[in-house]
């Protein structure tokens, strides 16, 4: 696909003296426009997405909640990865819907989406008739399924130990910003030493402190955040697969357990000898059953091919692991050697001294 860039801003605006609610300011670069939206017209377009597109990966929004000015940017942040990883779906991403979302800019943007699409077909009800639909390897299917749950529990230790790294970094920049002026004081209050060692020494630590800040910010800001969209598309995958379990396939195999029943009762009335009138009742009601069974297991067939494609899909996600993973490592090392290099100069300039 063409990617869209897309960007979202906080625009906050205070309503009342006690109440208040964030708008934010979307831009898609793919289709050109800016709009306008509120948290709630994100849950109005997940909700949509969720009706129409059931068996697709749809992320979760990040949480409604009362939240504090210091969280509105993770809230922002979520909300961008998520129009990210939609924009980026190869179903999703080109479907009306959401496009209308990204391009709406009238006033009645919500209302325009229900009213368009509210009452759209799903995806499998509009599927033709005479499209062949594979029957998945149910074993196939729950192996994927397993390996993209143990994937995402690994990835979000990963995430885990990143940021304990970066929490570590941020308190060495705070130890190294107190030296820095611990060692001010004692190069101004005690003249007798008669030389600038302590003060040169707390610019060294002073620029160590700067640069173990920069670094942690750094980590934060990218390398975490594509930690968060690719646990963002693994939690949706394995959403979707609660979903499909919970969802058709349970109504499928409830569907087949009732017509057995049926299939059942209709033996043991012809063994018995029971009225030929409650026999052909029975009948009936088995072949209506049937019917049912067999549109339940195109969906249930539908649903488990689309699960599969979801699968290749995050798995093409998992791809930029490596490239986080030797990001975060060069940022580590590149901020050692910087470290390196400040305390190289100052033990310079004390050799010359010495010398």
């Amino acid at each position: 696909m063409d990617y869209d860039i897309i960007t979202v801003q906080l625009v906050p605006e205070k309503k009342g003296l006690f109440l208040k609610h964030s708008e934010y300011e979307i831009t898609s670069k793919k289709f050109k426009c800016t709009t306008f939206r509120r948290y709630n017209d994100f849950v109005n377009l997940h909700n949509l997405l969720v009706t129409q597109a059931p068996y697709r990966m749809i992320p979760r929004l990040p949480p409604k909640q009362l939240m504090l000015d210091s969280l509105l940017e993770e809230r922002r942040r979520g909300l961008q990865r998520w129009l990210r990883i939609v924009s980026r779906h190869p179903v999703l991403g080109t479907d009306p819907l959401f496009i209308t979302f990204l391009t709406d800019s009238t006033s009645e943007h919500q209302e325009h989406l229900r009213e368009l699409y509210s009452r759209e077909l799903d995806e499998f009800s509009k599927l033709s008739e005479d499209v062949e639909l594979p029957l998945e390897d149910q074993g196939r299917l729950a192996a994927s399924r397993e390996m993209m749950r143990t994937m995402l529990n690994l990835v979000t230790k990963l995430m885990r130990l990143a940021d304990q790294q970066a929490v570590r970094q941020q308190n060495q920049g705070k130890d190294m910003e107190e030296m820095s002026s611990i060692l001010r004081h004692i190069g101004s209050s005690n003249k007798m030493l008669g030389d600038s060692t302590f003060s040169e020494m707390a610019v060294g630590f002073k620029e160590v402190a700067t640069l173990s800040e920069k670094s942690a910010l750094h980590q934060h800001n990218a390398i975490n955040e594509r930690f968060h969209l690719l646990i963002d598309v693994l939690t949706a995958h394995s959403d979707l697969c609660d979903r499909v379990d919970k969802g058709i396939v349970s109504d499928h195999q409830k569907a087949l357990s009732k017509m057995l029943n049926l299939n059942k009762q209709r033996m043991k009335g012809v063994i018995r000898g029971t009225a030929a009138e409650s026999v052909a009742a029975i009948h009936e009601k088995e072949v209506a059953q049937t019917g049912v069974v067999g549109n339940l297991g195109r969906r249930s067939a539908f649903s488990l091919h689309c699960v599969l494609q979801e699968t290749s899909l995050a798995q093409e996600y998992l791809r930029v692991l490596p490239s986080i993973l030797l990001s975060f490592t060069y940022e580590q090392n590149q901020g050692n050697a910087n470290m390196v290099k400040i305390w190289e100069t100052i033990v310079a300039k004390e050799a010359d001294k010495l010398n």
